[in-house]
C-alpha cells in the first residue's frame, strides 16, 4: 500500500509538472505572437512615414525591433522543439498603455479603434472619430482635445500621429518634449498649449496660443530639413511638398476647441456648422462670441444689439468683404433700381434682386436681441432662438450676408458640405395687426434658389433645405423688404427678418 501510494504521488507530481510546462510553453507562444504583432504594427508606421525626411531618424530603430522579435522566436523555438523550460525574464512583458480616454461628448468613433469607453486605457494603435469631441490624457498629463472627423495614432506614451483633422495640447510641466508628427512635419512641444489642423491636401498648420513649439518640415525637392521655433500668438503652415511658408501668420485660437463644452452646441462636428456662430468669430462650432453684429453697409463689426434708432438708414448698394472672419466672405444693402447688386468677392451678382428702398433698420445680428431691449425678440411660432442650442441670424431688410463655402471647407478636413438647412420668417414681436411685409431669400454664388414674396407676421415661419455640391463657391441669405412703398409707416423696423439654425449639413468623406 506504501509503495502503491508514492506510485500515485509519483504519477500526480508528474501531471503537475506537465501541466506547468504545457501552461509556461502556451504563455510564451502567446508572448511571442503578440512581440510578433507589435512588431508589425510598428513596421507599418514606420512605413507610412518614410515619406518624410525627417522620419528617417526612426528606421535606424528597426534593428532592434528584429532583434526583439529574434529573441522572442528563440524562446519559442527553445520551448517547442527543445523542451528547456523558459524563466518569467524569457517571456516579453506585455503591452504597456500610452493613454486614457478621459472625456467625449457626442463622439462617434470607426468600429475598428481601439476601445472608446470613457475610462478605457489606449495602446498604440489607430482612432477614427467621426463625429463629436474626445479628449485623450497620456500618461505624462499632456491632454489632446480632438475635434471630429479626425484620424490618427497613437505611437507612444509622449508622441501621437495626426493623419488629418484638428486637435489642441495642453502640455502641462514636466511633460515638454511631446511630439505631435503630421504627414509632412514634426512638432516638439517645449511648453504649454498648440492647435494643429491637418488638410486633407497634406497641409498642415500650427498655432501656438502659449509658450514653444519647434516644428520640423521635410522639403522633398531639395532634401532640406527646415526647423523653426514658434512662440505664442504665432502660427505657420507647411505646404504639402514639406515646405514651410515664408510668411508669418497669427494663431487663431478661435479656430480650436481648445476645451470640450459641457453641453453640445447647435454646431456639431461631423454633422453641422452652425453659422451664426460664424458672425461671432467662431469656427461654426460654439467658439464665437453671442450677441455680435455687423453693419451691413460698412462691414464694421461691433458688439451688442444695434437698431439704428428705430429709424432706416440709407446704405450705398456696394458689396463690402469682412477681411477678419475667415468664413465670411461679405456683406451688402440690396437694392436692385439703384443697379447690378455684387453678392461675392469674385464679383457673383443677384440679376433679379428686386426694386428695394435701399434702406436698412438693424445691422445683421447673431444672438438674443432681449438681452438688449425687451420689445424685441428673436421668437418664431412661440419658440425661442439666438440662443446656445438655438441659434439665430437676424437680418433686418434691407441687408445680405454671403459665406465662403470653399474657406469652409478648407476648415474641415474629413467633412464634406452636403446642404444648407434654416427656418425663416418674421419675428413674432412684430404686431401682429400691422401690415407689412418681406422678402426672404437664399443664393448660391448669386443664383437664385430660395424665394418667398410676401412674408408677414401672420404667416407661418417656413423651412429651407438646399442641396450643395463641391462646385458652389458661396452661400448669400438676403431680406428685402418687399418694395419700396410700405402700407403703414409704422411698420418701419418691424420686418425683422430671422434664419433659425442656420447650418451646413456635414458628412464624412470616404
Amino acid at each position: 500500500m506504501i509503495e502503491q501510494g508514492e506510485k500515485i504521488a509519483a504519477e500526480h507530481t508528474a501531471q503537475e509538472s506537465k501541466q506547468v510546462s504545457d501552461t509556461m510553453r502556451k504563455a510564451a507562444k502567446e508572448a511571442a505572437e503578440a512581440a510578433f504583432k507589435k512588431f508589425q504594427d510598428q513596421e507599418q508606421r514606420l512605413s507610412q512615414k518614410t515619406e518624410s525626411r525627417y522620419y528617417s531618424y526612426k528606421l535606424n530603430k528597426r534593428p532592434l525591433g528584429l532583434m526583439a522579435l529574434a529573441a522572442s522566436l528563440i524562446v519559442v523555438m527553445s520551448v517547442l522543439y527543445f523542451g528547456r523550460e523558459p524563466n518569467i525574464s524569457d517571456i516579453p512583458a506585455a503591452p504597456q498603455a500610452v493613454a486614457t480616454l478621459t472625456r467625449t461628448l457626442s463622439a462617434k468613433w470607426d468600429d475598428r479603434t481601439l476601445p472608446t469607453t470613457i475610462g478605457s486605457e489606449l495602446f498604440a494603435g489607430e482612432m477614427k472619430l467621426i463625429e463629436g469631441y474626445a479628449q485623450i490624457t497620456f500618461t505624462d498629463g499632456v491632454k489632446v482635445v480632438l475635434q471630429a472627423p479626425a484620424r490618427f495614432k497613437l505611437e507612444t506614451d509622449e508622441q501621437m500621429f495626426l493623419q488629418n483633422g484638428r486637435l489642441t495640447a495642453k502640455v502641462p510641466p514636466g511633460a515638454e518634449g511631446f511630439k505631435l508628427n503630421t504627414p509632412n512635419a514634426m512638432m516638439i512641444d517645449l511648453g504649454t498649449e498648440f492647435g494643429v489642423i491637418v488638410a486633407e491636401t497634406g497641409q498642415s498648420e500650427l498655432h501656438v496660443f502659449e509658450g514653444e513649439v519647434k516644428l520640423f518640415s521635410d522639403k522633398r525637392t531639395g532634401g532640406n530639413i527646415y526647423k523653426q521655433t514658434f512662440r505664442t500668438g504665432e502660427a505657420g503652415i507647411i505646404y504639402k511638398n514639406g515646405q514651410l511658408s515664408e510668411k508669418a501668420y497669427k494663431a487663431t485660437p478661435r479656430s480650436f476647441v481648445r476645451s470640450i463644452p459641457k453641453k453640445m452646441p447647435y454646431g456639431r462636428p461631423g454633422k453641422r456648422l452652425d453659422l451664426a456662430d460664424a458672425i461671432g468669430g467662431g469656427n461654426g462650432f460654439g467658439t464665437g462670441d453671442p450677441n455680435q453684429s455687423i453693419n451691413p453697409d460698412n462691414g464694421q463689426r461691433r458688439s451688442g444689439f444695434y437698431p439704428h434708432n428705430h429709424t432706416d438708414v440709407g446704405g450705398t448698394s456696394d458689396y463690402v468683404p469682412i477681411a477678419d472672419l475667415d468664413i465670411i466672405d461679405g456683406v451688402f444693402v440690396p437694392d436692385g433700381g439703384a443697379g447690378t447688386v455684387v453678392v461675392s468677392s469674385d464679383g457673383h451678382t443677384f440679376d433679379k434682386c428686386p426694386d428695394t428702398d435701399g434702406n436698412y433698420c438693424w445691422d445683421i445680428f447673431n444672438g438674443d436681441a432681449t438681452n438688449f431691449d425687451d420689445q424685441y425678440s428673436t421668437l418664431l411660432d412661440g419658440r425661442k432662438y439666438g440662443t446656445f442650442t438655438c441659434p439665430a441670424i437676424t437680418v433686418h431688410s434691407n441687408a445680405g450676408i454671403t459665406f465662403d463655402l470653399d474657406k469652409i471647407r478648407a476648415s474641415l478636413p474629413g467633412s464634406r458640405i452636403v446642404s444648407f438647412i434654416s427656418l425663416c420668417g418674421i419675428g413674432d414681436h412684430s404686431p401682429i395687426n400691422m401690415l407689412f411685409r418681406a422678402d426672404f431669400w437664399v443664393l448660391v454664388d448669386g443664383q437664385k434658389r430660395f424665394e418667398w414674396k410676401g412674408a408677414t407676421r401672420q404667416h407661418k415661419a417656413r423651412n429651407i433645405r438646399l442641396r450643395l455640391n463641391e462646385q458652389d463657391k458661396f452661400l448669400t441669405l438676403v431680406v428685402t423688404d418687399g418694395g419700396k412703398l410700405r402700407e403703414n409707416a409704422n411698420a418701419i423696423g418691424r420686418d425683422w427678418g430671422i434664419f433659425a439654425n442656420a447650418a451646413l449639413m456635414l458628412e464624412g468623406r470616404r
